[in-house]
């Protein structure tokens, strides 16, 4: 039996997450926001020096970072490397979450509940199950490596909890589409467990079995 521990840390807003948007892939960090984001921990390490040296101590667990292929989920998690001085995050394309499609650019609140995409795609985009098979990949292929090591997943999106709690806590797929980052009671720490031997494949070049433009964040 192997098991790797893992945190997800969200991204920071673009512009279509500000609005209540269904976000387009290409859309990068609020410049504003990622500049407000290292004044905060600028002056953090001004006036609590002691604190963040502790906490930049704790996150010497992760030896290995990986995140979304979009541009917004690599500039936030490169942003989370940089503050806790951790290894450069690995964009992996198979941690995008569910391509919407058509839905992209349009209001958030006017969407049919994710439960509804288990198996049918999103008009132009890709189904739950779709974004699972992708997850469950990168979870066999990578994580497996990384057996008894915490893995940091940088810069995520809602999908990243979601699957977690599918492929890690077994909670039903259409329960588990259905949870929130903004839910107090949704955790950030899962742990894989697996049956056998760990593979030894590097994770980079497992990640270029898929298209980095296959696979939109929303």
């Amino acid at each position: 039996m192997g098991i790797v521990p893992l945190c997800v840390w969200g991204h920071f807003q673009s512009a279509d997450n500000r609005d209540g948007l269904v976000a387009r892939s290409e859309q990068p960090v609020l410049p504003e926001l990622i500049e407000k984001r290292r004044n905060e921990f600028r002056r953090l390490e001004d006036e609590s020096p002691y604190f963040l040296e502790r906490i930049v101590k704790v996150f010497r667990i992760f030896k290995s970072v990986y995140c979304p292929s979009t541009p917004r989920h690599i500039e936030s998690a490169t942003v989370i490397c940089e503050v806790f001085k951790l290894p450069a995050p690995i964009p992996d394309p198979r941690l995008n979450t569910v391509d919407y499609g058509n839905l992209k650019g349009q209001q958030r609140s006017n969407m049919r509940p994710p439960h509804d995409y288990i198996e049918m795609p999103h008009p132009g985009g890709e189904s739950w199950l779709d974004c699972l098979a992708r997850w469950r990949s990168f979870f066999e292929e990578v994580l497996r490596t990384h057996d008894g090591q915490p893995v940091l997943l940088a810069g995520q999106t809602r999908a990243a909890i979601r699957m977690c709690a599918h492929l890690c806590d077994g909670i039903k797929l259409s329960d588990a589409v259905d949870l929130e980052v903004t839910d107090p009671k949704v955790p950030w720490v899962y742990f894989y467990e697996f049956e056998g031997a760990s593979p030894r494949i590097t994770p980079a070049c497992a990640s270029l079995k898929f298209d980095n433009e296959s696979h939109h964040e929303a």
